[in-house]
């Protein structure tokens, strides 16, 4: 639980930046933010519960201290965040959740390898069978999207992963989700090229999830986004990468490609080692620019 304390505390940082309500921006822009719990994983206590001193926010109160804090009411949780699947944990957190007058945005799956790349049939029916289990957990939680990742792609496996997406994009339109996936870079790893990967999209019958930070170059992404941010299912996340991308940019395109979605944060060590600030210096670009 965060202690009175703790809300005071961030409540009079939240006044020494300006970010009180009383000189917040409107509440229609602060209705197209979200923002990540995965930008406060050095301070969120672990679903094991092990003991450790720098990780002070439970992840129950974790939309409590982003609407305290930030003003913000949307927010995004990694299925990982979760300490429990039973029906009651899940209507616990959507009442806390709905306490803080806040709405689960998104949930993000990372299944490791078990992906619709892989290449043994079994596994590709194991991640169908646990997509679907979460898009009920969606539901449950009052959530309308559940992001995938996509993994590499790889040609040979592109025709059954759409085939998969296919399958489960059918299912959660049943129960009202959306399924997104987000182009995905990193050096070290094989990437799909972003064009590939919004074919995948439109045979599978899914939508886009934008990340401005996840292209390669400055090229692929003004290449890129124009077309991912008319295919969305009304979300998006938001980077600013020091030397590399800016937030602002990525706004401005979006905008010009007609988006009014939402906005949702993604801070990174790369934005400062104090998550509460590094989202706070993302916030007030995202607000200067929508």
């Amino acid at each position: 639980m965060i202690r009175r304390r703790e809300f005071l505390m961030g409540s009079a940082t939240a006044l020494a930046s300006g970010a009180a309500w009383g000189k917040r921006p409107g509440k229609a822009k602060l209705s197209r933010v979200g923002i990540m719990s995965v930008c406060f994983d050095p301070v969120l206590k672990t679903p094991s519960g092990a003991p450790d001193p720098k990780r002070t926010v439970e992840i129950m109160d974790f939309a409590d201290m982003i609407a305290a804090r930030y003003g913000v009411h949307r927010v995004e949780y990694q299925h990982t965040d979760f300490s429990s699947t039973e029906p009651a944990y899940f209507k616990e957190f959507l009442r806390r959740v709905k306490k803080a007058k806040s709405q689960v945005n998104q949930v993000n799956l990372e299944f490791a390898n078990l992906n619709i790349s892989a290449a043994d049939p079994v596994i590709r029916l194991e991640n169908i069978a646990l997509t679907k289990s979460w898009i009920d957990h969606a539901v449950e939680l009052e959530c309308p999207r559940v992001m995938l990742n996509q993994g590499a792609l790889p040609a040979e496996v592109r025709p059954s992963a759409i085939a998969m997406l296919q399958t489960m994009s059918a299912y959660a339109k049943t129960k009202n989700v959306s399924l997104t996936v987000e182009p995905r870079w990193r050096e070290d790893a094989k990437n799909v090229p972003w064009d590939v990967l919004v074919d995948v999209i439109k045979a599978g019958g899914i939508y886009i999830n934008p990340d401005s930070g996840n292209f390669p170059d400055l090229e692929s992404r003004a290449a890129a986004l124009p077309v991912m941010y008319r295919m969305t299912a009304g979300s998006s996340h938001v980077k600013d990468i020091p030397g590399k991308f800016h937030a602002a940019d990525g706004i401005r395109i979006s905008k010009e490609a007609g988006y009014t979605g939402i906005y949702t944060i993604e801070a990174r060590a790369n934005n400062g080692p104090d998550p509460y600030t590094a989202v706070q210096s993302i916030l007030d670009i995202v607000l200067a620019n929508i």
